[in-house]
């Protein structure tokens, strides 16, 4: 998950790059682009699509498309660890604590399961994923901000938090029957359920302030129309796509949003380790040597995490649960650890200024 903290506003980077003052705004130089155009509509705004448009035409084969969305989710985590442990200077900042986490949620996850009590670490890494999914975006939407020259913090992220809010308070009621299908439905129907009725009068005024966040930043938008960025406007928009999945069908909207995610996080990963490493003398560095092929790494990588999501799956699927349960915790926080744009060695290979104390 790619986090942002403590951004100020800054120079318009686009408009500092242009090769003419006058060049139009639709023209959208590179700079506002976080790779390029196709780069960014492929894998970061768009990317969900081709598996949404899976799940509504072959729908016979859900269980196919499901395992595929899995794989994906299951592989996305791997590139975090990979960035942790296989980054010397990562790692030293966190040493212990990147060495007894993974012993310690290993116990927490069977703890839970030899209590009975599972279902409960299932449902908290659930909703614990949404709040990571919608960071993400977050995050992403922040570095486009940045890109621009403009754009408050508050605003991008009201406008992504408040409509997301709107859904958890206004699906509840309505799905009650779906739910109730799914292990984890019920779960949250046994602690929450009763509760639905009044979620859905929250829903109304939540659905109101989404709608103002909505109405100011159109208007904060149209307001820069000189330096407007099209990228940022797209992603944003593709989120809002993605919203609207979960009002046709909760499962699927749950699935697809859950792999926007992944795939965006997979491609994001792969562009930083090229801007950061292809570049360095250190040839004796591990991600220097990748970044020489690095598609055929990240593709080796990618099928040998997929190949062991798919057997577990096969051979003992509660081991693995586990596993996915107990590691997915582990992902999100490192994430919050490594991913914050305000660090140079962060912001710096995404071709942003460092943030400098006002």
């Amino acid at each position: 998950m790619i986090y942002l903290i403590s951004i100020e506003r800054e120079p318009n980077l686009a408009v500092e790059n242009q090769n003419s003052p006058n060049m139009s705004t639709l023209a959208q130089p590179k700079t506002l682009w976080i790779k390029d155009p196709k780069f960014d509509l492929i894998y970061l705004s768009f990317g969900w699509i081709a598996v949404y448009l899976a799940f509504v035409i072959f729908e016979n084969y859900f269980a196919t498309i499901l395992i595929i969305v899995a794989a994906t989710s299951f592989v996305h985590r791997h590139y975090t660890f990979a960035l942790v442990y296989g980054q010397k200077e990562e790692f030293e900042k966190r040493k212990r604590a990147y060495i007894l986490l993974p012993i310690a949620f290993l116990v927490i996850a069977v703890t839970f399961y030899k209590l009975n009590i599972f279902s409960v670490l299932l449902a908290v890494s659930i909703v614990w994923l949404m709040y990571h999914t919608i960071a993400q975006k977050y995050g992403l939407t922040r570095i486009y901000s940045r890109k621009a020259g403009y754009g408050d913090a508050w605003l991008d992220k009201g406008i992504i938090y408040s409509w997301f809010v709107y859904l958890f308070f206004a699906l509840g009621e309505r799905n009650r029957g779906l739910l109730s299908e799914y292990h984890e439905g019920r779960t949250l129907l046994k602690y929450l359920g009763d509760y639905f009725h009044i979620f859905t009068t929250i829903s109304y005024v939540a659905l109101a302030v989404a709608i103002a966040f909505t109405a100011v930043y159109i208007y904060v938008e149209l307001k820069n129309w000189d330096k407007i960025s099209l990228p940022k406007n797209i992603f944003v928009f593709s989120i809002l796509l993605l919203y609207a999945i979960f009002f046709q069908n909760l499962v699927i909207g749950f699935l697809v949003f859950g792999f926007s995610h992944a795939i965006e996080y997979i491609a994001f990963v792969n562009l930083f380790v090229n801007s950061k490493y292809k570049k360095r003398p250190d040839t004796r560095s591990f991600f220097s040597k990748v970044t020489k092929k690095q598609w055929l790494y990240a593709g080796i990588f990618t099928v040998i995490l997929a190949g062991i999501s798919v057997a577990g799956i096969n051979i003992n699927e509660y081991a693995l649960g586990l596993y996915i349960t107990g590691s997915s915790f582990l992902h999100f926080i490192y994430d919050g650890w490594i991913w914050k744009v305000s660090k140079p060695e962060v912001s710096k290979p995404l071709g942003l200024k460092p943030i400098t104390p006002s």
